[in-house]
């Protein structure tokens, strides 16, 4: 019984890191896309035009992104390798 409830923890825990790794990739690919933004321009409503950069944003979540996906494929790794 306690081997079955073990057996069945493993198998959630390995899918939902596999999930997780896949929204990283998923959530990297679109701060690769914002990366190629130069600017934002917001037309306010008094005819003014208001430029945003959004490249330290991007970076700061692209760093973000990749040490969660670093962090998260090396304890998935560590579990498979350690049976």
């Amino acid at each position: 019984m306690l081997y079955r409830l073990y057996s069945i923890e493993k198998e959630i825990i390995y899918t939902l890191t596999v999930f997780l790794i896949l929204f990283n990739l998923v959530s990297l690919y679109f701060i690769i896309d914002l990366l190629s933004y130069d600017e934002i321009i917001d037309y306010l409503t008094d005819d003014e035009i208001k430029n945003d950069s959004r490249r330290i944003l991007a970076y700061l979540l692209f760093v973000s992104g990749m040490s969660n996906l670093l962090f998260v494929t090396v304890s998935l790794i560590s579990r498979l390798l350690s049976e």
